[in-house]
């Protein structure tokens, strides 16, 4: 397969090249050459001569089960937000999962992800439909009391003896105040066991914190620290409500972190994440939109325009995150928090998850110097016209295959 004459390339390399007018080889799953006029290679070949050409996103926080729950819950902060929503997802039969799976996986292609977090129930049944419809990711069940870890050890050993190029297998709790500290050394534990990524919701809102210090006497990040919760396999979600001290322990640990700041918004939960104290340290953030019940959509263009303009406004400064650094987080950063250390960049020898996007009107004028800020500021989901996923041609020309 051969991109061909792409009018920009967004490399995501270690220097960020942005190249002009290049074509793009991919041999099987990988990238074999970058350069110009490298001919044809057969039918597959796309010409990008009108096209910004970039690494597929990465969304490293969903739950793609609750897909048929969108709009029931517009209007609540996430406890009241809780109790209505697990009433309705006990409702759900398992082939509404798979369905709702199903439907969130094509809604994120079709807006320009590559590679996503999804955890639910079902996990075998999940992992096949990422497989069929060619999304490479990491999945889950979640772990919430102890007969829950036994299904999670086994979808574990299933999906790591099939050693699927596409997917991965996480061991995910909840959080730390519907799990107990028994729960959370088991999930440890497993996580260990296979070398596989852990996960956990944290620090999402006020209240979760100071009834954490009350049961522990420790904030929630140092709660996980002196239980052996974090290490560079570990990704925490949310993670508002840390102090400066609690991110040290992170990026001591090289624990990783998603910010879905859409869905915290609209949950109200209070606070800004302190993302700017983040990358001072050095701990790897990814982007995650959540699930469709607490952010409406899969649109992870949303999470690049809205991250800056939220962290801007909250610390009165436009210089404080730069187009560059939301990118990062969206492809390179994200592909790390997920395990992924093939994908996240356009780089011979690489895996190909690549996405184009119609230079469009209200992306021009395009030079090298504003596509990035193009990408963040002016593109949505619906800017993307074609979609390659380890090597195949997932969406053409905004079909999905």
């Amino acid at each position: 397969m051969l991109l061909k004459n792409c009018r920009f390339l967004l490399t995501q390399n270690e220097k960020r090249d942005i190249l002009e007018n290049v074509d793009v080889l991919i041999e099987g799953s990988i990238i074999k050459k970058i350069g110009k006029d490298l001919g044809k290679h057969g039918k597959n070949d796309t010409d990008c001569s009108r096209k910004i050409v970039m690494p597929g996103l990465v969304n490293t926080h969903t739950h793609l089960g609750m897909h048929s729950l969108r709009g029931l819950c517009d209007d609540a902060e996430l406890h009241d937000w809780l109790d209505i929503i697990v009433k309705e997802e006990k409702k759900l039969s398992d082939k509404q999962i798979l369905e709702n799976t199903e439907a969130g996986l094509r809604e994120a292609v079709r807006f320009g992800t590559t590679c996503m977090y999804d955890s639910y129930r079902l996990a075998e049944e999940r992992a096949r439909l990422f497989e069929r419809l060619g999304m490479r990711g990491c999945l889950s069940s979640t772990i919430r009391e102890k007969k829950d870890i036994a299904a999670s050890e086994k979808f574990v050993k299933s999906m790591l003896a099939r050693k699927s190029s596409l997917i991965k297998p996480v061991v995910a709790a909840h959080a730390i105040f519907s799990t107990d500290e028994a729960i959370l050394k088991e999930v440890i534990a497993l996580s260990e066991k296979y070398g596989v990524r852990r996960r956990l919701h944290v620090g999402e809102t006020r209240k979760e914190r100071f009834d954490v210090q009350q049961k522990t006497g420790k904030l929630p990040i140092e709660y996980l620290d002196s239980i052996g919760f974090l290490d560079e396999k570990a990704l925490l979600v949310h993670a508002i409500w840390i102090t400066k001290g609690e991110i040290r322990l992170m990026a001591k640990t090289r624990t990783k972190v998603s910010h879905n700041p859409i869905s915290n918004m609209k949950l109200a939960s209070g606070g800004v994440m302190p993302l700017v104290e983040m990358m001072q340290e050095g701990v790897t953030v990814g982007l995650g939109t959540d699930s469709v019940v607490s952010n409406n959509n899969l649109d992870l263009f949303e999470e690049l325009k809205v991250t800056p303009l939220l962290h801007k406004q909250h610390r009165w400064d436009p210089k404080v995150i730069t187009p560059q650094d939301v990118l990062d987080m969206a492809t390179i950063n994200g592909a790390k928090c997920l395990g992924f250390d093939d994908v996240g960049s356009i780089e011979v020898g690489k895996n190909a998850d690549i996405i184009t996007i119609d230079l469009a009107p209200h992306l021009l004028p395009a030079t090298t110097k504003n596509i990035v800020s193009h990408i963040v500021y002016s593109a949505n989901g619906n800017d993307v016209c074609d979609s390659v996923i380890d090597g195949k041609m997932v969406m053409k020309d905004r079909i999905i295959r």
